[in-house]
C-alpha cells in the first residue's frame, strides 16, 4: 500500500492507496478513479460521485486545485516524508530559536512567496531563486514566522547572502 498525508487548508487526511481501484480516506474505503482529460484537468471518480479538478504544481508536494468552483492549497507527502520532516522540524526547533536561511548559490530572485509575519511550515516555499536558467525553491528549514525578509524580487544575489530569517 502507498500511504500518503493529504492537506487540505487546514485539515489532514491520510489516504493509504490500495491498487489502481481502491483507497482508504480516514479509515474509510472508496472506489476511485482518476480520468486525464489535459495535463492539469482531471476526471475524479469517488463511490457514484464524480468531479472535476484543475491542479497547478506550486513546489515538489503543494498544489493549487480547482475543485467545485474553489481553489484549494493541497500538500501531499508520503508518510515517510512528513515522519522526516516532523522529525527534522523538532530538532530544528530545539536547537534554534532564530535561522537565517542564505543563498545556496547566486542567482536571481524571481518571487517572494512569503512575506515579514507570515507563519511557514518546515519545507514550504518562501523564495524562488533563478539561476543558470533554472528554479530553485528556498523553502523554509523549519516551521516559525518569517522575522525579516533581506531582498526582494527582481534582486541579483551572491552565494552566502542572507534571504530571510524564521523565529
Amino acid at each position: 500500500m502507498n500511504d500518503f498525508i493529504v492537506r487540505v487548508n487546514n485539515s489532514k487526511f491520510n489516504v493509504k492507496i490500495i491498487n489502481e481501484i481502491e483507497l482508504i480516506l480516514d479509515d474509510e474505503q472508496f472506489n476511485y478513479e482518476l480520468l486525464p482529460l489535459s495535463s492539469n484537468s482531471f476526471i475524479l471518480k469517488l463511490n457514484n460521485k464524480v468531479y472535476q479538478l484543475t491542479s497547478e504544481k506550486l513546489n515538489s508536494d503543494l498544489y493549487k486545485i480547482l475543485f467545485e468552483g474553489n481553489y484549494l492549497e493541497v500538500t501531499v507527502r508520503t508518510a515517510l516524508q512528513e515522519k522526516a520532516l516532523k522529525l527534522l522540524e523538532s530538532s530544528v526547533s530545539s536547537h534554534h530559536r532564530h535561522l537565517e536561511v542564505r543563498a545556496p548559490m547566486p542567482g536571481l530572485i524571481l518571487k517572494l512567496r512569503k512575506k515579514v509575519g507570515d507563519q511557514v511550515e518546515l519545507g514550504e516555499s518562501v523564495i524562488i531563486l533563478e539561476a543558470m536558467k533554472m528554479e530553485n525553491d528556498i523553502k523554509a528549514p523549519a516551521s516559525g514566522i518569517i522575522e525579516k525578509i533581506y531582498v526582494s524580487e527582481g534582486l541579483a544575489v551572491e552565494k552566502g547572502i542572507i534571504l530571510f530569517s524564521i523565529s
